[in-house]
């Protein structure tokens, strides 16, 4: 595994460092029109360093080989905590996903009402909830607190988190405790593939598809490689119990999955990804919405740094602190896209080629390649649990491949500044 990171990271450097020399006339051309800084810093955040992580993943995908199946001696039993906040409609087909499981193991589930006033608490009650089925109440306190109010009751030696618009494949559990009670010593934590499950609703729901798909899924199938992946989202993620009470489970902030991961790793304590261990949920219908989601997103990053201290951190192994370290360029890149494309689209639309011509093109390219082989990677996946998923739209996907990530890019650089100015949260 060490090998195969410092060789992907050598090649990505290669590229990198071959980059900076096929974009110097470019950089130059830029120079003559906006100054050196805006030209820099453009090619640096646009091309360069996308480049490098593009290069970077696409290599670490290479070393992706199919996994041995490798049964459990033992189905563990298992406590599931749902913190539930006004999920009045979509409580029950959670519930419902859990029951048709297919694991041997005794499932105990801990329902948290975190004071909800639209009536999921009436309907809660109201459901023939059996003796393995804990309902706790609370007043609204966040989600944070919900998850440790479950953890307090939680008896087993295992925990898995899932949200309470999330609906799970009937293997999705075997699956996700299959992948973290056979992985090494060190591993806290594995975080479960989520997929949308109101991909049809809107236009926008469409763009999370493929985003969901390619993108988070991408992300995490490369770092569970290095036994980094640095989100075990609350949506579906699966815990060794006594690493998360160590740590003292959640803290009350609005990225706590995140916040909860980084201090696992940071504990010396390793994360995996489950590509198996299928869940869909529900995402934001409208742009304001999803706009907010990736508001709080960025904010939550933005925290894992306030509160983790990768630099300084002594158990923090490498792999981790270099990918951790990449998200450091993430608001530079928002900001550019911001800046780059704009512009790029008005110069073009006066003939003139400056920002979006071949160069720009060449990145979209690896952007391209990258999805092509993440693809593979997940219809394969697909194909060994007998999962079929409805066609996704092509025209969200050529959205998605050029104009998404400048669409979130200013609700992002929001978030980011939130969080570093220490702005009042809101959840």
């Amino acid at each position: 595994m060490i090998k195969m990171f410092l060789i992907s990271t050598m090649i990505a450097l290669f590229y990198f460092i071959c980059s900076i020399f096929i974009n110097i006339n470019w950089i130059n051309d830029i120079a003559c029109s906006f100054g050196y800084f805006l030209a820099i810093y453009l090619v640096l955040f646009i091309a360069l360093i996308p480049g490098f992580n593009f290069v970077f993943m696409f290599i670490s995908l290479l070393w992706d080989k199919k996994e041995k199946k490798i049964g459990m001696k033992k189905e563990e039993d298992v406590t599931i905590l749902i913190p539930v906040y006004n999920a009045k409609k979509t409580i029950k087909e959670t519930i419902e996903s859990i029951k048709k499981q297919k694991y041997c193991g005794d499932i105990y589930i801990n329902i948290i009402d975190d004071g909800s006033t639209d009536g999921s608490l009436e309907v809660l009650k109201s459901m023939d909830l059996d003796s393995k089925i804990t309902l706790l109440e609370s007043n609204h306190k966040g989600k944070a607190f919900a998850l440790n109010e479950g953890l307090q009751h939680v008896k087993t030696d295992y925990t898995i988190t899932v949200d309470s618009d999330t609906v799970l494949h009937p293997l999705a559990i075997r699956n996700i405790m299959n992948k973290l009670i056979n992985s090494n010593k060190k591993t806290a934590a594995t975080a479960g593939c989520i997929f949308v499950k109101n991909a049809k609703k809107s236009f926008i729901t469409k763009l999370q598809e493929w985003d969901y798909t390619l993108g988070i899924f991408g992300v995490k199938l490369y770092q569970g490689n290095y036994h980094s992946t640095l989100v075990a989202q609350g949506a579906f993620s699966a815990y060794k119990t006594k690493p998360l009470k160590e740590i003292g489970g959640w803290q009350n902030c609005i990225g706590e999955d995140i916040v909860l991961t980084w201090e696992l790793l940071s504990q010396g304590y390793e994360t995996n990804f489950a590509k198996n261990a299928i869940a869909f949920t529900e995402v934001p219908e409208k742009l304001n919405s999803l706009g907010k989601q990736r508001r709080r997103w960025a904010r939550g990053m933005i925290e894992a740094f306030k509160k983790v201290k990768v630099i300084t951190s002594k158990k923090l192994n490498f792999k981790s602190k270099f990918l951790m370290c990449l998200n450091v360029f993430f608001p530079f890149i928002d900001l550019a896209l911001l800046i780059f494309i704009p512009l790029g689209l008005i110069l073009l639309a006066f003939g003139n080629p400056l920002l979006i011509g071949w160069l720009s093109l060449l990145v979209i390219l690896l952007g391209m390649i990258l999805c092509l082989v993440i693809e593979i990677r997940r219809k394969n996946m697909l194909r060994e649990i007998e999962c079929k998923l409805e066609r996704r739209s092509i025209l969200a996907f050529i959205f998605y491949v050029l104009l998404y990530a400048f669409i979130l890019a200013p609700y992002c650089l929001v978030g980011y500044i939130s969080e570093l100015v220490s702005s009042k949260k809101k959840w």
